[in-house]
């Protein structure tokens, strides 16, 4: 079981960092934690592992027609990020258990989609868009964008894509009552959830540029991870000598 980040606090005036040998020393029993926790293994399995990537992934979600497709290319292209379509990749790949006559579409497998993306999703530097995103691993994403269209601006969208009866009503419903948003505060965390209004070529101009800026500021947290039942102690020690303020995390793993 993961076990909450045990942030440290910070180090007395009179010692402003920690020595290179304390330094060393964490590393080192990290290092053994690791081993030990996957029997000797010099990696963590993939279930347990957390992403060593350099570039941060994006999931871009909301209602069908509120713009995740167009503003996901153009962000792709401004980041220099691979863009991931989930529907097209359902289609050309076959990832699918079907096709819903009711509200014609495809019958998404979930397992078949995530298996795909993973090993891209591990390098990072991804952007994916789909209108679901509660099936998704949460360690997958740095940040989730939910975007947002006025009602009348979205009946026009999907009107003019073809959709009608229930699959019309059942879309128009979902953004009326925010149920794409309230899925993805319900699966991530609510730091990096951000809902983004997208009417108009002006909000989608706006949300790139302000995307572009978040990815090319994004840095990769630093973490330690030590085996609980190894080293309990050891993280016992570091929260002492850091007192509470150096910004090492501490995942701690039975």
């Amino acid at each position: 079981m993961l076990h909450s980040p045990v942030a440290a606090t910070a180090l007395p005036q009179s010692a402003p960092f920690p020595s290179l040998s304390l330094l060393f020393f964490c590393f080192y029993f990290n290092i053994l934690a690791e081993s030990a926790q996957n029997g000797g293994g010099p990696r963590m399995s993939r279930s347990r592992s957390r992403s060593r990537r350099v570039r941060p992934n994006v999931l871009v979600t909301g209602t069908p027609g509120t713009g995740k497709t167009t503003m996901s290319s153009l962000l792709a292209d401004a980041a220099a990020m691979r863009h991931f379509n989930v529907g097209d990749l359902v289609r050309q790949k076959g990832l699918h258990d079907g096709w819903d006559d009711h509200l014609h579409c495809h019958v998404i497998n979930e397992d078949m989609v995530c298996d795909e993306l993973e090993d891209s999703m591990e390098e990072g530097g991804n952007i994916v868009d789909y209108h679901g995103c509660d099936f998704f691993p949460e360690r997958w994403f740095d940040l989730v964008v939910v975007l947002q269209t006025d009602n009348s601006v979205l009946h026009d969208r999907l009107t003019s894509r073809g959709y009608m009866g229930a699959k019309l009503t059942n879309n128009i419903e979902c953004e009326i009552f925010q149920v794409l948003l309230e899925e993805a505060r319900e699966s991530y965390a609510s730091e990096i959830v951000m809902p983004l209004h997208s009417n108009n070529v002006e909000d989608i101009s706006r949300n790139v540029a302000t995307l572009t800026e978040w990815i090319n500021n994004w840095r990769p947290p630093v973490r330690l991870k030590f085996c609980l039942k190894e080293c309990m102690w050891l993280k016992h020690l570091v929260q002492i000598v850091f007192e509470g303020q150096c910004p090492i995390h501490l995942l701690v793993f039975d």
